[in-house]
């Protein structure tokens, strides 16, 4: 391991992902709904990813925010590599993707950065060292603008905590292996079955541990490398958190897991009175992280604690805009932040705004006055939002100089080469909405009519030296794969052309 890593895995590069809860159309609703007010995105702000990853959330807030100045930072040389390549194939011209580290992020020179309204620490606390930590404090101190907030998300040491042996254990193998990440967690998975059916007495003591291995063991491998093999693996407390985000001058305002805001959906019934007589904040969490054995925490942290008045908050949330995401009736819908059973909706209530939803987009000062409950209606948006059943729509039509269609051109011309970017950015909502390799290519051909689009879609997918595939073999003959297209576009028109209309991923 070379020593510009801390620690930290190097040698797999990280998944691509797209994080909703870090864009900023969501953190504004998770802040007003938290009773704080938001940075506006009806003009110019700053969003800065620490650790960006890939950069794909990065690219998609930029594309959705031509006015935005974008800041994504990352130690890892691919990591900027593919993150300029497509910016640069997408045409950003508003985005700053920069190899360094934490450590040269928190010693750079007075004006070297602007002031940021949205600071994002996604998947990065639990992973690296403590000296590390310090450096990512000293950055939000000197560059968060008052009012700005923090997006910081961790592992629970509530939920983590029998798994921690297990992972000292899986560590030490890649101390002493001679393979990468990826393939030394494969192994270590492998053992680790060997050891619970060897009946070692800490999986019989530690079930929950059991458990854990069987859902990672389903995940890809890249993943798990990144989730358990860095050597500061370290799952914290709420406490621990908020203690070193004082020292950025920064309070803590709630989850951006809505849900977990809420008494009802975050711990069981019997423990709902506990926490009503809990004064503390940092008690409070415990107990909601003990409560519904939290195993990741997505907190919001804002500079400035003052909150705006009451007229002011209702203003603000009556400006919000909900679009239906398609969701499929299901009759009753059941919240399962806790507990096998999960939580039940009132139908009664949510039924009728389901309906209005589908109809049309859903304006939240028409629902608070509907409901007569600005309480009922902060509950209503949040669990709305929350269950994948709508989303806050920031913008009437796409802003002049978006680029959210090119960056959409760029995904799915990365697929049709064979890569899986399973997302396409919604110019309307500001975020990235779940698609397929082959939607995310249809959306970039389909111009209304359907025989045209096969057409292209065909020929596209020949020149690449792709073929589809019918029962596990590949189509050679080109009448019965232009029948394959034919059928495969035509489920796209029926089941999902809707949808991307109505997201504007589609022109209508």
């Amino acid at each position: 391991m070379a020593d510009w890593t801390d620690g930290y895995l190097s040698d797999v590069t990280y998944p691509v992902q797209f994080y909703r809860q870090t864009t900023p159309a969501w953190l504004a609703m998770a802040t007003l709904l938290a009773g704080h007010r938001p940075p506006r995105l009806d003009r110019k702000f700053r969003w800065c990813d620490l650790g960006c990853g890939q950069g794909f959330t990065a690219l998609g807030v930029a594309a959705c925010h031509p006015e935005a100045e974008i800041f994504a930072f990352d130690f890892n040389p691919s990591h900027i590599e593919n993150a300029r390549r497509m910016a640069a194939a997408a045409g950003l011209t508003n985005t700053c993707f920069e190899e360094t580290s934490f450590e040269e992020l928190a010693h750079s020179p007075q004006g070297a950065y602007p002031k940021m309204d949205f600071i994002i620490l996604h998947g990065i606390w639990t992973w690296v060292s403590t000296t590390q930590r310090a450096h990512l404090i000293a950055f939000i101190r000197d560059h968060l603008a008052p009012g700005g907030l923090v997006y910081i998300a961790y592992n629970a040491l509530a939920g983590w905590a029998a798994m921690l042996p297990v992972q000292k254990l899986l560590r030490l193998m890649l101390e002493i292996d001679h393979g990468t990440g990826d393939e030394v967690v494969t192994r270590g998975m492998a053992f680790m079955k060997e050891l619970i059916a060897g009946e070692a007495e800490f999986f019989i003591r530690n079930p929950v541990a059991v458990n854990r291995l069987e859902f990672l063991g389903k995940q890809d491998a890249h993943y798990l490398s990144h989730e358990l093999m860095h050597a500061s693996w370290d799952p914290t407390p709420f406490d621990a958190v908020a203690r070193d985000m004082d020292e950025a001058k920064c309070g803590f305002i709630g989850s951006a897991t809505l849900l977990e805001n809420l008494d009802a959906f975050s711990v069981p019934p019997a423990m709902v009175p506990i926490l009503s007589r809990t004064a503390d904040l940092r008690v409070r969490e415990a107990i909601r992280d003990f409560g519904s054995a939290r195993m990741f925490r997505r907190d919001l942290y804002r500079r400035g604690s003052e909150k705006p008045l009451p007229g002011e908050l209702a203003a603000r949330f009556d400006e919000i805009v909900l679009t239906d995401l398609g969701r499929e009736d299901e009759g009753e819908i059941k919240i399962h932040t806790w507990g096998e059973h999960g939580v039940g909706l009132h139908m009664e209530v949510y039924a009728p705004i389901l309906q209005r939803l589908r109809n049309s987009p859903l304006n939240m000062g028409d629902l608070r006055r509907a409901l007569g409950d600005f309480g009922l209606a902060q509950e209503t948006l949040a669990v709305l939002a929350a269950t994948n059943i709508a989303h806050p729509t920031p913008f009437a039509e796409p802003p002049a100089g978006s680029r959210a269609a090119a960056l959409n051109g760029v995904i799915a011309d990365f697929n049709r080469q064979g890569g899986e970017f399973l997302f396409q950015m919604s110019p309307l909502l500001g975020t990235g909405l779940a698609a397929d390799a082959i939607e995310t290519m249809i959306v970039q051909e389909y111009e209304g009519d359907r025989d045209d689009t096969v057409e292209r879609l065909l020929r596209k997918f020949q020149a690449s030296g792709r073929t589809l595939f019918q029962d596990g073999k590949p189509i050679t003959d080109t009448a019965l794969a232009r029948a394959g297209w034919r059928q495969i576009v035509d489920n796209f028109i029926r089941q999902r052309l809707p949808f991307f209309q109505r997201t504007g991923i589609v022109k209508v």
